[in-house]
Parts: C-alpha cells; structure tokens; sequence
C-alpha cells in the first residue's frame, strides 16, 4: 500500500486529547497509508504519544503527576517569585515518561516523519515585545476570524516557523525539549529552548500546519484533525483535504490540570465521534 496520506494534528492544550480518541479508531485504517505527519504545540504531544504506543499509559502517569494540582495559576507562588503554574514540570515529566521503556526507540523507528513546529521569535523585536504580541495577535484572530484555521496575523508580525523531525532526538529530555518548545506559551510554559534556538508554541505560526506535509513528495491528501468546534464551512472535504474538529466543544480547558476526569472525557468523545467522521475518511481515503 503506498503511503500517500499525511496527517495534520492541530495544537490546542489539554483539547488536542481528542485527537487521542479520534487516533485509537482510525489508526489501523490510516497508518498503513501514512507517509508524513505534521503537528504543533498539544497535537505534537499526541503525535509521539500515539506513534511510540505509549498514550495510555502516559495518560495514566499524567493524572497521577498532577494528583496535587489545586490550582492553574497561583498568585502567592509568583509573590514569592516562583513560577505560578505547575504545567512545564507535569508536562515535560509526562513526555519523558512516554519517551521510556521502548517509547523511543519505536518513535525513531517510524518509517514517516512526525514533523513538529515552532516558531522563531521576530528578528527585529526584543522578546518582551515579541511575546505579548505574538500571543495577544494569535487571541485576537481566533475571536475576530474564527472560521479561519490557518491563521495568519502572527506571522506578518515576523513569527517564523522552525521545524524539526522528532525522530531525530536521541534521548526522552530531547524529545521533551522539542514538544515544550512547539508548546511554549508562557505562563503556563516557558519559552523553549531546543538545540540551541530560543522557541515559541509553533500555532503563532500555524496551528494545524499542513503545509509542512504539502512539502512532501509523493503525498496524495491530507487528513487534517483540529481541536475545537470549527463553522461547517471550514470543515469537510476541501479539495484533497479532509478537515475534522469537534462536533461539540470538549470538556476540558486549554490549561486545565486540576480535573483529569474532563481530559478522560475529551478522549471519550474522541472516540464516539470517529463513527460521525468515519464516512468522510473512508472518502477521503478512496480518492
């Protein structure tokens, strides 16, 4: 069977755990067909999850790591000049966890890439310019244009994408360098640092990055899997795209860590909705 399919997973916090439901129903159908997939930010972290066989039990570990999260954002940890949030120790430990006991080694043996975006800061703006306004434009263009899944306003601001193949990291701390780079929205995450480069979440420049598998040879379609509720305009079958998201919007926030139940759900609807898109898949799929 000739790999011409890519897949697209959209970024979106604690959101793109849908992706995770949408994967476990569709995986024996598509992954024979893959020959690249494209991701930012969350969906990156799905990406590795799922490709190195390790999402369930990194689920597990990550609602035991965050058992003693009370709190998203704590003010009397920032008076005390400490980092209010505690999402970049439980993340970057989740992945890590994910990267051991063969997660690795079945991640790097992948015979298609699993491309993850960043973004490089504007040349020409110090980064404590940078970062609110890269940030505050990407917010703004989600309530002004919220049709649009392509965004576009961070990028005219001198965001750049950075893009690495995550089968190329030799060690679980390089793999989770990599994922918190794509992720880095701060508070909640620093910026990133991966081989040296200073990084932002890669969905300033694209948050369901498509066009990285469009610059990949032999590629027939795209199945493309967002993390919100999206207008049916920008969903379905759009030339050799195929466009899924939500049906309804998921449980769990962006940065929730304090009710792993919600995240438990957003999988669960996942999965019950692979059944209402499998019809267009399998379109998709005949093509």
């Amino acid at each position: 069977m000739r790999r011409d399919l890519g897949l697209t997973l959209a970024g979106g916090g604690n959101r793109a755990f849908y992706q995770v439901g949408l994967l476990r129903r569709f995986h024996e159908e598509i992954e024979p067909r893959l020959g690249s997939v494209a991701s930012c930010s969350a969906g990156a972290c799905v990406a590795v999850l799922h490709f190195s066989g390790r999402a369930d039990s990194a689920h597990e570990f990550w609602r035991k790591r965050r058992s003693h999260v009370t709190r998203n954002f704590d003010w009397s940890r920032l008076l005390r000049g400490r980092r209010p949030t505690p999402h970049a120790r439980v993340y970057r430990d989740t992945v890590e966890f994910a990267m051991r006991e063969g997660g690795l080694e079945r991640l790097r043996a992948l015979p298609f890439p699993i491309w993850v975006l960043t973004s490089r800061l504007p040349r020409r703006l110090p980064v404590g310019l940078a970062l609110p306004l890269g940030l505050a434009a990407y917010n703004l263009e989600k309530r002004i244009a919220p049709e649009r899944v392509h965004p576009k306003l961070s990028s005219m601001l001198g965001f750049r994408a950075a893009i690495y193949d995550a089968r190329s990291c030799e060690s679980p701390q390089e793999v989770a360098d990599l994922i918190l780079a794509s992720s880095a929205t701060p508070p909640f995450t620093p910026i990133g640092l991966h081989r040296g480069s200073r990084l932002l979440d890669g969905g300033l420049v694209d948050n369901a990055p498509a066009f990285i598998n469009e610059e990949h040879a032999g590629l027939r379609r795209q199945l493309i899997l967002l993390t919100r509720a999206y207008p049916e305009r920008s969903l379905g079958l759009q030339g050799d795209r195929l466009y899924l998201s939500p049906n309804k919007p998921v449980p769990v926030g962006r940065w929730d860590y304090t009710r792993p139940d919600l995240l438990a759900h957003t999988i669960e609807q996942g999965e019950a909705e692979a059944a209402i898109h499998a019809p267009l898949l399998a379109r998709l799929l005949a093509r």
